[in-house]
């Protein structure tokens, strides 16, 4: 199928292309006693009292949080410590050979560490990833988080993800935006209103601690026509999913 606009993908990578909201990236929190393989009850009990004596929103606190463990500890973290996360991930079906048949520009657009994202198996099929940048020591090891990657950032991103393939910056025609609503809303709202779509894909089971909120923010979204398709998290051919982002015709909602 051709189009006289070269068509563009944008995903968020935690739930969208992977089974589960929480980071893996942050496995290495074991140096400090923590469990960092999935979300538990003893990491968000540290997340919240951290919360009760530092500024900022919950993205902000969040990797404030684990900044705070490497430079209050004076610790740094070497990539193979960094990189055992991957090990941990969990793509959703049919992920990896989808990208790599796309006829798409494929961009992942994250809250998540650019480093880690940019490093992974899977990242050599993408045309470009964006994220919360590493911080390091002049040894070259990781000491630090950078500046967050914040929901109004992802715009950013995303203009200039238009600037680089020689469009305007809101230009997004055929551009579609893919995102399980965690932090998502104002990446989706910005591409569906400037000419693209916004897909909300979900897991076919309630297991992801998220689900609840995540569910909301789409209800939220679908209710003020943010909302072009939402679709279960399959990539495999032949998917509703995976027909939408081929550009063939599929259902609102599945």
């Amino acid at each position: 199928m051709k189009f006289n606009i070269e068509p563009i993908n944008i995903f968020d990578f935690d739930g969208t292309l992977t089974t589960e909201t929480w980071p893996k990236f942050w496995v290495w929190v074991k140096k400090f006693g923590y469990s960092g393989e999935k979300r538990n009850d003893n990491l968000e009990s540290a997340l919240a009292e951290y919360r009760a004596t530092h500024s900022g929103d919950v993205l902000e606190t969040f990797f404030g949080f684990f900044n705070d463990l490497l430079v209050d500890n004076n610790t740094t973290l070497s990539y193979q410590e960094l990189m055992e996360g991957e090990k941990y991930i969990i793509y959703n079906p049919g992920v990896s050979d989808f990208i790599e048949k796309s006829f798409a520009k494929n961009y992942i657009v994250s809250g998540g560490l650019k480093e880690f994202l940019q490093r992974l198996k899977i990242a050599n099929n993408f045309d470009g990833i964006y994220g919360t940048p590493i911080r390091h020591n002049q040894d070259g090891l990781i000491s630090g988080i950078g500046e967050v990657m914040t929901d109004d950032k992802k715009i950013l991103a995303i203009k200039d993800i238009l600037t680089r393939n020689d469009r305007k910056e809101n230009d997004c025609r055929n551009v579609y935006y893919i995102g399980d609503g965690y932090s998502d809303a104002i990446a989706m709202r910005f591409v569906h209103n400037n000419g693209g779509k916004a897909i909300f894909v979900h897991q076919p089971n309630q297991d992801d601690g998220l689900y609840h909120h995540n569910n909301k923010i789409y209800e939220a979204l679908n209710a003020n026509g943010m909302i072009d398709f939402c679709c279960i998290a399959d990539y495999r051919n032949g998917s509703t999913l995976s027909n939408v982002l081929q550009r063939q015709k599929g259902d609102k909602k599945e």
